[in-house]
This record gives C-alpha cells, sequence and structure tokens, in this order.
C-alpha cells in the first residue's frame, strides 16, 4: 500500500491534491489540524490529510480472493453488485462526516477518524473474509457512522423555564448601552421587570443590604397593583409595611410583676453606653422598679463620675467593681432591686485582649443579658466587625444610637438580619430621658423607609 500526506488551507483543496496524485481510488486514512504556517499570529492554518492506494500486486490479491462478477470497483476493491453502491455510498459519507466535524471545531486535533479506522479495518479483513460476511460488516460500519453523525451534532440546549407572566403586560423600551453591532439596538423590559428594579433601588438607596433589597423586593413587586406601581408613595408605603414584618424586637427591658433582671450594655469607645443607660434608668423608673447601677468602667476616669452624677440626680445606688468576684458580690447585696444596669468600658474591636478580659465578667454562667449598643453613625463593614468581635459574649439584643446624625438607617435591618439578634431600644440625642425609643416594628421600618416625621418624633 502506498501512504502520502498531504497539506492544504482546507479540506476541499487538500482532496483535490490527494485525487490528482493517487487518483478516484485513493482512501483517506486519517485527517487533523496542523499549525499555522508563516510569521507567528499572520501564519495560516493548514489541514494535513493522509491518504493511500494500493500497490499491483494486493488489487491482484483481492481480485482473487473476491471473484470478478462484472461489478464496479470501489476502494474496498472489486465487490459484488448487490454491495459495491453501498459501501461506496458509506465512503462518500465517510469523507463528509470528516469535512463537517473539522470545520466545527478546528481547535481539537483529530489524530485519525474512528470511521475510517473502521473502514481500514475492514479493507485489511476483506482479504481473509468471503463475501458472504460483508453484510454484517457493512451494517456494523453503518451503526458507528450514525453514532459519529450523533457525536459531532451540537447538543441542544433546554430552555429555562420562566416565571409565568400575565397575558398582557405592559412593555417599556430600554437602549442597550454596550450592545454589538450585531445585536438589536434595544430590548423590551416589562413592567414587572421595572417594578422589581425600582424597588430594589428604593431599598439601597435607604441603606439596605443589596442582597436583603432584592429578596424584598422580589416579595413585594407581585404584590403590588398597577395604581400603586405608578405611584412612588405608594410603593414607599407597601416597602415599609414589607420591613416591618422582617424587625425582630425585645419589647422593654423590665416590666411590672417580672423577675429581677440584670443587663449590661457592651460594645465600641464613644457609641453612649453610659448615656443610655442612665436613659434606660429612667424609662425603668418610670415603670415603677428599683434600680441599681453598677460600672466596671474603671479605665475612664471621667466615666464612673458621669454615671454617679446620674444616680445622685435620680436617687439610685452606684457600685464600683474591679473583679468578676465583686460584681457577684454587689449582684448579692442588691437582689431586692428589679434591675441592675451595669456600664461597661468600651472595647475596640481588634483588642481581642481586652474582649476576653469583658468575658470574664459577663460571660456565660454570669446571669446578664448583655446588649450591644452600635452607633448609626458608623461604618457598616465596622458594625459587622464588632458585632463579630463582642459575639463572644452572650449576646441577648441591639441597641442603636446617634440616629439623629444619619440620615441612612438600613443598618437597623442588616444587622438585626444577619445576627439574628431583636432591637429592643433606639436613641437620638443626649438629652436624659426624652432621646430614647423602645424598639418598635413599624417605627423601626419608618425610619428605615425615610419617614421624616417619624425620624424627628423619638419619645418613650
Amino acid at each position: 500500500m502506498l501512504v502520502k500526506k498531504f497539506e492544504a488551507e482546507n479540506m476541499a483543496a487538500a482532496l483535490k491534491q490527494v485525487k490528482e496524485t493517487l487518483g478516484a481510488e485513493a482512501l483517506i486514512l486519517s485527517t487533523r489540524t496542523i499549525g499555522r504556517k508563516g510569521l507567528g499570529v499572520l501564519g495560516r492554518q493548514m489541514i494535513e490529510v493522509t491518504a493511500a492506494i494500493e500497490s499491483p500486486s494486493m488489487k491482484s490479491n483481492l481480485r482473487q480472493a473476491v471473484p470478478d462478477s462484472g461489478a464496479p470497483v470501489s476502494s474496498f476493491g472489486r465487490l459484488p453488485a448487490a454491495y459495491s453502491q453501498r459501501v461506496e455510498t458509506l465512503e462518500d459519507e465517510a469523507v463528509s462526516l470528516s469535512r463537517q466535524a473539522i470545520s466545527r471545531s478546528q481547535k481539537v486535533e483529530v489524530t485519525e477518524n474512528p470511521l475510517e479506522a473502521e473502514v481500514r479495518q475492514l479493507r485489511a479483513q476483506l482479504e481473509a473474509q468471503d463475501v458472504g460476511q460483508l453484510q454484517q460488516e457493512i451494517n456494523e460500519l453503518k451503526q458507528l457512522m450514525q453514532q459519529f453523525a450523533q457525536a459531532a451534532r451540537p447538543v441542544p440546549v433546554e430552555p429555562v423555564p420562566q416565571p409565568a407572566q400575565p397575558a398582557v403586560e405592559e412593555r417599556v423600551e430600554v437602549p442597550l448601552r454596550h450592545a454589538s453591532p450585531a445585536a438589536p439596538v434595544a430590548r423590551f423590559k416589562t413592567a414587572g421587570e421595572q417594578t422589581l428594579e425600582e424597588l430594589i433601588r428604593m431599598l439601597t438607596e435607604r441603606g439596605i443590604d443589596s442582597e436583603a433589597a432584592a429578596t424584598i423586593a422580589r416579595f413585594a413587586a407581585p404584590q403590588l397593583n398597577t395604581r400603586q406601581r405608578q405611584d412612588a408613595g405608594a410603593c414607599r408605603e407597601f416597602l415599609t409595611a414589607t420591613v416591618a414584618g422582617l424587625v425582630q424586637t425585645t419589647g422593654p427591658l423590665w416590666q411590672p410583676g417580672q423577675p429581677q433582671k440584670r443587663v449590661s450594655l457592651i460594645g465600641a469607645t464613644g457609641v453612649g453606653k453610659t448615656t443610655t443607660i442612665a436613659k434606660l434608668a429612667a424609662e425603668a423608673i418610670q415603670c415603677g422598679a428599683r434600680v441599681a447601677l453598677v460600672t466596671i468602667d474603671t479605665y475612664r476616669i471621667a466615666a464612673v463620675e458621669q454615671l454617679k452624677v446620674y444616680g445622685d440626680i435620680m436617687g439610685l445606688p452606684v457600685e464600683v467593681v474591679l473583679s468578676p468576684e465583686q460584681l457577684q458580690e454587689a449582684f448579692r447585696r442588691h437582689r431586692d432591686k428589679d434591675l441592675i444596669l451595669v456600664d461597661t468600658a468600651g472595647r475596640s474591636p481588634q483588642d481581642q485582649l481586652r474582649i476576653e478580659e469583658l468575658n470574664e465578667f459577663l460571660g456565660q454562667g454570669a446571669g446578664v443579658e448583655n446588649c450591644l449598643v452600635l452607633a448609626a453613625t458608623t461604618d457598616e463593614r465596622l458594625q459587622q466587625r464588632t458585632l463579630q468581635a463582642f459575639s463572644k459574649l452572650p449576646l441577648s439584643r441591639l441597641i442603636f444610637t446617634k440616629l439623629d446624625e444619619t440620615d441612612r438607617c438600613g443598618a437597623l435591618i442588616n444587622l438585626p438580619t444577619s445576627s439574628n439578634l431583636p432591637l429592643a431600644y433606639l436613641t437620638n440625642g443626649q438629652k436624659v430621658p426624652e432621646d430614647i425609643m423602645l424598639a418598635e416594628a413599624q417605627k423601626v421600618a419608618e425610619l428605615v423607609m425615610g419617614h421624616e416625621t417619624e425620624s424627628r418624633r423619638m419619645a418613650v
């Protein structure tokens, strides 16, 4: 058998070379894409075709193995007329499939087509088998061709099911800013999609986390009617009601008839813990509670004096403790009180040693409910780090201060949602006891959504 390789820019040119050099009876053994010819990226990608033709001696042997019956000669040799036409057809299909496979993906190098390998194997077997077995071989070859064609065919992608839309939907034309030249210059956005985007925008503008905003908007959008969608005020009212349903609150620290409660305020430096302690004490006194104040903040000289001033004004005892043991002794001395409020020194979220020290006073087994105090003016990423750092202590609730110094209150939703801690109180100024408000779901939602009248009315 004479084997020869041909190179050309495409399959058609390569086959033409094969036919001109080896004749029409040449057999294609393999095809593959080879590297570029030329300089760098300017070179051309080439096709290599390996073809063969029988030597005169092999043709003679094949004629002896298969008696001449006047049938036409194919690339398999001389076959009975009943099979020769079918084999020639299969050869044509093999060449066609090879061309299709190369044109679909020039990145995949094919060293030898499986179909061509089968044809070559059938040719070798013809020298040792009789013509009676040819039908079975052709059938197997036919099945292989079908499999090869299916493998070369692109896999259809099933469309992703879309949620059902109303039968008649308003459509809004929105220009595409980055459309490619072949893409359409505009697409249509449904009224439902436009409403969803508008709701998400309204929520994120109020400081609500983008993921939480998308969840809230997807819940609210399908429930809005046409009038509400067209009225920004109505959308905000609906979102306010939706947000209110997400807010968790605790109610007052103490109510008449409840057993004694020991509550501490912890948090970073400068968030207003001592002032908030005084406001909570005044609220509890108005409810008829007997209150005692305890401080473990011995780092700031003015902290103890500040708390003592508040205690003198309200007629409350003030204890200063230096160790966890002294704290428990103070609790025992004031076992007749309804509410014991514990003030603490501010701790930086990065100061893990000081937070561990605080945990010795107020950790598990201390019998204290720890409230984490956060300033609404603090960057929300720092609020998250503060929450994570102080989570080493058992936390029961959140208190937000300085709401009068910010115009975005999304943290009132983001932090409680991410920590699963309820809100207890909100403060918006230094005046004692006026500038404090018990956290209620509707009021919190109105603050978050920017209802100005509510953000100014912060009385208990």
